[in-house]
């Protein structure tokens, strides 16, 4: 039997802060009627990003499998708050922060161990 090839998914597939597409939406709803059918609520929710789908999908599978492990417990309703699983970026660091001090100190330790290097290459 001939061997099929298939291409890499490329890098550009998934953007985090890209409007989700149809496709996506679809799959979040066929998931939400899915654990409404296990008799559990779901307080639907819109994301507005890629990312936040992922988010919602992954809470919702969770929230399935465990109805299906442990269909006689009673649950609360299935609720996503997308504005908490997001929080708002953090203001940027002033310069001279502990963070680019790290930064930095990396940089030195990368040139160090590469000098090292060279020097167990030459001997």
């Amino acid at each position: 039997m001939a061997d099929i090839k298939i291409k890499a998914t490329p890098r550009s597939a998934y953007d985090p802060k890209r409007p989700p597409n149809a496709l996506l939406l679809n799959q979040a709803r066929e998931l939400e009627k899915a654990v409404i059918a296990h008799g559990r609520k779901v307080r639907r929710q819109t994301p507005k990003t890629e990312e936040q789908v992922a988010a919602y999908m992954r809470h919702l599978n969770r929230a399935l499998h465990q109805q299906i492990v442990l269909p006689g417990m009673k649950r609360r309703p299935v609720d996503v708050p997308l504005d908490q699983l997001f929080p708002a970026k953090r203001a940027r660091q002033k310069p001279g922060s502990p963070q680019r001090k790290s930064k930095k100190a990396a940089k030195s330790a990368a040139k160090k161990r590469a000098i090292a290097a060279k020097k167990r290459r030459r001997s």
